[in-house]
């Protein structure tokens, strides 16, 4: 998992270099996806990260809502034109939310185990919040998207980095023992968290983002 981390920041450097848009997001997502199919080609992890990856396809797809509300009535959120689209988002983006739950459901699976869920909760709350206005700012200079103007950290808003501290807090609660659950419940597991992201988002934007 540590690999993947390295692997995506450096994509994402690459990427802010290049400016080419939906096209290296795209690329990107790819080589993770790919990279974690290698990884659950070992057997006895694969309960785990395939688990772990349909809670994040699930949690994904869901998310879809929360762009769509921050785009066209929050107005917060600005894609670029182009590429293709999956409701309001870059079509690429289910795949996106998959990779990041994957890894940051790994840290907060093995963190509960070895700290217990109220630290692993914090930890794994100040690293989404604290590691998100590298990820921001990467994909504000690769135009992948942008916000509209908010009391912010460079291109990234605080009422963001506050949104992804919330969704790493809650991930050690939900994900206890994952690796041994039934899938239907892995999924109904993903539905919470889900729902979870756009009060979250809402929470943040009310005391953050305006």
């Amino acid at each position: 998992m540590l690999g993947l981390v390295v692997l995506l920041l450096g994509l994402d450097a690459v990427s802010a270099v290049l400016h080419a848009g939906w096209i290296t997001a795209a690329f990107t997502d790819l080589v993770g996806a790919g990279y974690l199919l290698v990884v659950a080609a070992h057997a006895p992890w694969r309960p785990l990260l395939a688990r772990l990856a349909l809670f994040g396809l699930v949690v994904g797809a869901l998310e879809l809502a929360t762009d769509a509300a921050g785009e066209r009535f929050a107005h917060s959120l600005i894609y670029p034109a182009g590429g293709p689209v999956l409701w309001a988002s870059p079509a690429y983006m289910p795949l996106s939310w998959l990779i990041v739950i994957t890894h940051v459901g790994y840290l907060a699976w093995r963190l509960r185990g070895l700290v217990g869920v109220p630290l692993a909760a914090l930890l794994c709350a100040l690293w989404a919040g604290l590691n998100i206005p590298f990820s921001e700012e990467m994909a504000y200079h690769a135009r992948w998207w942008r916000y509209a103007p908010a009391p912010s950290l460079g291109h990234t808003p605080l009422y963001v980095m506050l949104f992804e501290a919330l969704i790493g807090a809650s991930l050690p609660f939900l994900l206890a023992g994952v690796e041994r659950k039934a899938w239907r419940v892995v999924a109904w597991l993903g539905v919470v968290e889900g729902a979870w992201i756009p009060a979250a988002a809402l929470l943040s934007w009310l005391v953050l983002g305006r």
